[in-house]
């Protein structure tokens, strides 16, 4: 019922269509970008019509919401035609340009890029082209908007097209999970076609989130790092390097939770964080650069299985200190390990750090700005952390 409410909502609000009949029309809701690996159907084309000039660098695929297929929307239809309502197509070629006009060549309905959704980028396609170069027709089509989420997939992007039940229709379902970031403190905010055009062409690391695909399920977890200078993806962080990302850029930022799990207290216990508070100090000195990073939280402790935190008169305030210290320290050594896999392992500002200096320190920013990763590698950058736990539940009680 919410697919057909959804592509009931795109055809209402397709405005002006070019004065094409919207029947004779394809939606492109979703698109997949991979290395080259030509589908069994293209294979099949090309022995049956040889000599094509061509030269294979990039496989497409299109999820195409099919207006012809779905009949009254809400209503009575076909089981084929309720349970797929899209269609996926693969095309492989010299570009995207071509694969695009190459699917016109297999399908009576053009597919239009009005409604572009989502992106996603195979992992193996962002490693081995920047993403500037094989992106550059969707920065480029007056058709496509610059809304479309883009997610970079570790593995085959194209696997993420495909649904995982019936009446599943992945290129509204991965947009969509990203409003779960106000719960989850392992999502990054999200990145679309205009954030990402303007981080390449500031020649600036960032953070990509990553989309992985199970037999059973899709899950956001953990990003990729994109190297500022290549424009290429270098590595990827965990979902545990993700919650320092969050901790780190701050902002006041609801949601999530800070899990302590220690062996003096015998049972894990789970912070809901209310809000968080970033402050990153830049200095230079001898043309070294130096980040203090002050951390501030507070939060509710929503779980507790050690049952120690009930005193006689209700709440153990020695015992609420005690587990402010643990999470201080663990959340300062999960920040330090994140900061030195950036600095030793990828050489790559993918947690905006050089916005401190750009801002406060704008001359030099002007003077640097081409080198920022190195220097960014090569500086001292030290964590503390505040939290103060607010609420206990109805453990106060009494």
């Amino acid at each position: 019922m919410l697919a057909a409410s959804q592509i009931a909502l795109l055809l209402l609000t397709g405005g002006c269509w070019s004065n094409k009949e919207i029947e004779t029309q394809s939606l492109e809701i979703a698109v997949a970008v991979d290395v080259p690996e030509p589908a069994a159907s293209e294979r099949e084309l090309q022995r049956k019509s040889p000599g094509v000039d061509r030269t294979d660098r990039i496989t497409s695929t299109y999820q195409l919401i099919l207006p012809s297929l779905i009949g009254d929307i809400g209503g009575s239809t076909s089981d084929e035609t309720s349970s797929s309502p899209f269609k996926n197509m693969t095309q492989t070629g010299d570009s995207l340009l071509e694969n695009v006009r190459q699917l016109s060549l297999r399908t009576n309905a053009a597919p239009l890029g009005h409604h572009l959704k989502v992106i996603v980028i195979g992992d193996r396609l962002a490693r081995k082209h920047d993403l500037m170069t094989f992106l550059d027709f969707f920065f480029r089509d007056n058709d496509i908007r610059l809304s479309p989420l883009v997610l970079i997939c570790k593995g085959k992007a194209s696997e993420t097209l495909e649904p995982l039940y019936k009446g599943d229709i992945p290129g509204f379902q991965i947009p969509e999970t990203v409003r779960n970031q106000y719960r989850n403190n392992k999502i990054l905010e999200p990145i679309r076609m205009y954030n990402l055009m303007s981080r390449l062409h500031a020649k600036t690391s960032f953070l990509l989130q990553n989309v992985v695909k199970t037999k059973e399920e899709l899950v956001y977890s953990g990003a990729a790092v994109i190297q500022g200078t290549s424009g290429k993806l270098i590595g990827f962080l965990t979902e545990k390097d993700m919650e320092s990302v969050f901790w780190i850029k701050g902002g006041g930022r609801k949601g999530g939770l800070l899990k302590l799990d220690d062996p003096e207290l015998g049972a894990p216990l789970d912070m809901e964080i209310n809000s968080v508070r970033s402050r990153i100090v830049p200095s230079m000195a001898d043309g070294r650069f130096a980040f203090r990073i002050e951390l501030e939280a507070e939060g509710d402790l929503m779980e507790s299985w050690s049952h120690k935190d009930a005193g006689r008169g209700g709440v153990s305030e020695a015992f609420y200190a005690e587990v402010e210290k643990k999470l201080e320290r663990k959340l300062k050594g999960n920040a330090d390990l994140l900061i030195q896999k950036l600095q030793k392992t990828y050489g790559a500002d993918a947690i905006g750090l050089y916005e401190s200096v750009r801002v406060r320190m704008p001359k030099t920013w002007s003077r640097i700005h081409a080198d920022w990763d190195r220097h960014f590698a090569e500086a001292d950058i030290t964590v503390s952390v505040s939290i103060a736990l607010k609420g206990h539940g109805a453990t106060e009680l009494t």
